[in-house]
């Protein structure tokens, strides 16, 4: 690993940076690789994520991204290199239910009310008799963090596409995750939809203090929601970059037009022409 280089774009981290600064690390992945058949889909990667933080992933289609997310949550195994979650094997993190999954999809049971799929894991865990932690906040309360107080009983087809994705991030939350994995969770959803469940998602992370590592195609949203931005590289699947971001918060959507955000977006967008 390097220094911390010095560019004409935003400052470049070293990969180890959380480990020097003695933040205890969420995500720790040391020169892993995952490989289908004989796909290589990514390749010696290492990357340190400290706990409490807010990451964002960019790169080209096919570099990984969604991969590594499935690495890092024990739903694809690594053909070498280690991966810890909050120092346990991703095995141990998953099974005591210490992260959680957003999908592009929200996958919400269509015969369960917006409440219903809230309270979902909850009642899993009861049934299963596993022991599993859960939020100081009930589910009604959750609802009401993610905007969506007075709309407990409603059904799934009553809600529109963010209101679903909000449904999923509360179910996520329900039971406490330290760690929340979302992969291009507004990737479907129009403008405006999108900036303002990225204004509430990082309420949600300041009231909550979980850790988000979030993949996104955008390079506006990259930039908005991230403390750092990771750059992925395809051919195969590898780290590039990671830039930080130092705009304070909270964050508003008017900070988009400020000249330091767009030299921010610039310096990624050439980046990103390399990526491919």
């Amino acid at each position: 690993m390097t220094n911390t280089v010095a560019v004409e774009g935003p400052k470049v981290s070293n990969v180890g940076d959380a480990a020097s600064s003695h933040q205890p690390c969420a995500v720790s992945v040391e020169n892993a690789s995952v490989k289908f058949g004989a796909f290589t889909a990514i390749n010696n990667l290492s990357l340190e994520i400290e706990e409490g933080a807010f990451y964002t992933i960019l790169g080209p289609s096919g570099c990984g991204k969604s991969t590594f997310l499935r690495l890092v949550s024990d739903l694809v195994p690594a053909a070498s290199g280690d991966v810890r979650i909050l120092g346990k094997s991703t095995e141990a993190a998953r099974l005591g239910r210490e992260l959680a999954f957003v999908f592009q999809d929200a996958t919400l049971l269509p015969w369960r009310t917006v409440l219903e799929n809230v309270e979902l894991p909850l009642e899993i865990g009861e049934s299963t008799g596993v022991d599993i932690p859960v939020s100081e906040k009930s589910p009604e309360e959750l609802l009401e963090l993610v905007g969506l107080k007075g709309r407990e009983n409603a059904m799934p087809h009553e809600l529109s596409g963010g209101m679903k994705q909000r449904v999923a991030i509360a179910r996520a939350l329900v039971c406490k995750p330290k760690l929340l994995l979302m992969d291009e969770p507004f990737g479907a959803l129009d403008e405006m939809t999108r900036d303002h469940l990225n204004l509430q998602l990082l309420k949600i992370w300041q009231e909550t203090g979980v850790t988000i590592v979030f993949v996104t195609h955008s390079i506006q949203e990259a930039v908005f929601l991230g403390q750092k931005v990771v750059m992925f590289q395809a051919n195969p699947g590898r780290l590039k970059e990671v830039i930080d971001i130092d705009f304070p918060y909270p964050r508003e959507i008017t900070l988009r037009d400020k000249p330091e955000f767009i030299r921010h977006t610039a310096y990624l967008r050439s980046l990103l022409e390399t990526c491919s």
